[in-house]
This record gives C-alpha cells, sequence and structure tokens, in this order.
C-alpha cells in the first residue's frame, strides 16, 4: 500500500471533522425541538405561578416595613466608658 500524501490526509482529518460537526448539529437540533416541546406545553401551567408571585409580594411588603422601623431607632454608641 502506497503512502498517503500530506493532501490525502488533510482531506480525511476534514471529513472527519464535517462529519463530527454534523453529529453536534444534529444533537442540538433535537435539544432545541425537545425544549421547544416542554415551552409549547407550559403556558397552561402558568396560572397558579402567578399566584405564587403576588403572595411573595405580599411577603415582601412586611419587610420594609420592619427595615423603616430599625431604622428610626437612634445608633447606641460604642466605646470605651468613662472613669
Amino acid at each position: 500500500m502506497a503512502e498517503k500524501t500530506i493532501v490525502e490526509k488533510a482531506g480525511e482529518t476534514i471529513g472527519v471533522g464535517i462529519e463530527m460537526a454534523s453529529d453536534v448539529v444534529s444533537a442540538i437540533k433535537s435539544a432545541v425541538t425537545t425544549v421547544t416541546d416542554v415551552l409549547k406545553k407550559a403556558p397552561a401551567k402558568k396560572a397558579p405561578a402567578k399566584k405564587v408571585a403576588g403572595k411573595a409580594a405580599v411577603k415582601k411588603t412586611p419587610a420594609k416595613k420592619a427595615a423603616k422601623k430599625s431604622a428610626k431607632k437612634p445608633a447606641k454608641k460604642v466605646g470605651r466608658t468613662r472613669r
């Protein structure tokens, strides 16, 4: 068998690279298809999420009031006591 030339080796390498790229593209395509199918089904389940968001907003309001109350108290002086 004759030894391969540089051009033949390069052609083989490029062919393998194209095949690998094709495999990656097909994997990405299947992943995108899966995600698209999931997202098409998701809007039916969004109604409960809005209720949860409303409850979360109610919970945040008392935290702000508590922060305002603590801001009104004067800061205590820290340091050494005088003799």
